[in-house]
């Protein structure tokens, strides 16, 4: 089985070249921009709607806050909705640092803390479902439930997955249709700093991360459809959480939120009325 983490990561970084040339959408665009500090850095993010719940979007590797911005505006009509460029990425700031995930997890406390919510659910897309995870782990009290988005959850062998990984990014099957996504994914890389990329790729591949440590909040996975994610995977993320809904969406590849939208907004939002999670 090809690694699901490789996969994600040199696909955030083809998608965020890509979206800088897109539209964004009006809510996510027109949203002012706001800065949490951590340890003298600030971490970008924006915040949309109003209420007393709150949902938290975490991109992953290479990408930043506009891979969710079909879910703002319409998640925004139903709770506070935060989401984040992670520290390295986007409008943050992108200091020499270890980019781990203890790191990472801190700075979306600093966000919460910012924004003065004092727990959410958190929503993470491929590596983004990795900082979500340690964030849980660091700070239960603040974590309501997890969404994990075409992200790895469970890893079975690390060190074998890492080295996957490296062989999958220079394999010709994820060269995708054409050399203009090549170009594409060369472009984006340029932009990401090396300290940053290397850091948080070192990071995701620790050992201490993939710990088998149970979730006990609600969990959520919406996954592409396919041999991407194995039935062994599969049966250990359902080993790891007493309440774990494992759904699976057709004809999409790993940015599922963006490619088809309405249908990712409509399971979320059903997910989280059945959970109570909105109100």
């Amino acid at each position: 089985m090809r690694s699901p983490l490789g996969a994600a990561a040199l696909l955030s970084l083809a998608f965020t070249a890509w979206l800088q040339g897109a539209a964004p959408a009006s809510v996510l665009d027109d949203t002012p921009s706001r800065f949490a500090s951590l340890d003298g850095i600030r971490v970008h993010y924006k915040l949309a709607g109003r209420g007393q719940r709150a949902l938290v979007f975490v991109h992953g590797f290479g990408g930043d806050m506009t891979v969710w911005r079909e879910q703002v505006g319409h998640f925004a009509a139903l709770a506070r909705v935060i989401v984040i460029d992670l520290p390295g990425h986007g409008g943050s700031d992108k200091p020499q640092t270890s980019y781990t995930m203890k790191f990472m997890a801190r700075a979306v406390k600093a966000v919460l803390d910012d924004a003065r919510v004092d727990r959410a659910v958190l929503v993470g897309h491929s590596a983004g479902t990795t900082v979500i995870r340690q964030f849980d782990r660091s700070f239960p009290w603040k974590t309501r439930a997890l969404v994990a988005v075409d992200g790895t959850l469970w890893m079975k062998n690390p060190a074998e997955a890492r080295d996957n990984a490296v062989a999958n990014m220079q394999s010709p099957d994820y060269a995708a249709a054409s050399s203009d996504v090549r170009d594409t994914v060369n472009r984006a890389a340029a932009t990401m700093p090396p300290h940053v990329a290397i850091s948080f790729m070192s990071s995701l591949f620790d050992p201490a991360v993939w710990k088998d440590d149970h979730i006990v909040v609600p969990l959520l996975v919406i996954n592409q459809s396919g041999a991407v994610w194995s039935d062994d995977y599969v049966r250990g993320v359902r080993a790891m959480a007493d309440d774990v809904d494992y759904q699976t969406i057709d004809g999409v590849d790993h940015f599922l939120m963006l490619e088809k939208p309405s249908e990712f907004n409509t399971r979320l939002e059903k997910w989280l009325t059945k959970k109570k999670l909105l109100r």
